[in-house]
């Protein structure tokens, strides 16, 4: 891999411009395409989710699945499920590269999911860590196995 910097006058000093050339789109580069546009955003190892009586904290790396059913939200973690209020899209914006969604009511953590199998209606089946599944919608699919470097 070739790296150089090229100086850009017309550029703002906080302004950065960056360019990936090659001659496929592989897995590989779209990997550093996602480094590249989550570089600067701020990575928390903990989320704060505020249930009806007192607000937790929950470890990033140990939620295995985010769904929703209308307004709530349910946090699949390895050791407890927690509910509370809000919006998928929401979630999603403050967890990390490892989260992917994978239905309208879905996210799963990919470093719990262990295999994807064929569903009854055409949709698939993940299957996560302790004993979770989710399903994975026609839509979300191929942003899934994009993740996955398929």
């Amino acid at each position: 891999m070739d790296v150089e910097f090229q100086l850009n006058p017309n550029l703002e000093d906080d302004q950065i411009e960056v360019k990936v050339v090659s001659a496929r789109q592989t897995s590989k580069v779209n990997n550093l395409l996602a480094y590249i546009k989550n570089f600067d955003k701020k990575v928390d190892s903990l989320l704060p989710v505020k249930t009806e009586d007192r607000i937790l904290t929950i470890k990033i790396e140990e939620i295995i699945k985010v769904e929703v059913e209308k307004t709530e939200l349910s946090f699949y973690t390895t050791n407890a499920v927690i509910k509370t209020n809000g919006r998928l899209y929401q979630v999603l914006e403050k967890l990390n590269n490892d989260f992917v969604q994978v239905s309208k009511h879905g996210i799963i953590n990919l470093n719990y999911l262990e295999s994807l199998e064929a569903g009854f209606t055409g949709n698939m089946i993940a299957k996560l860590a302790c004993k979770q599944k989710t399903d994975v919608s026609r839509r979300y699919l191929p942003k899934l196995e994009k993740k996955l470097g398929l």
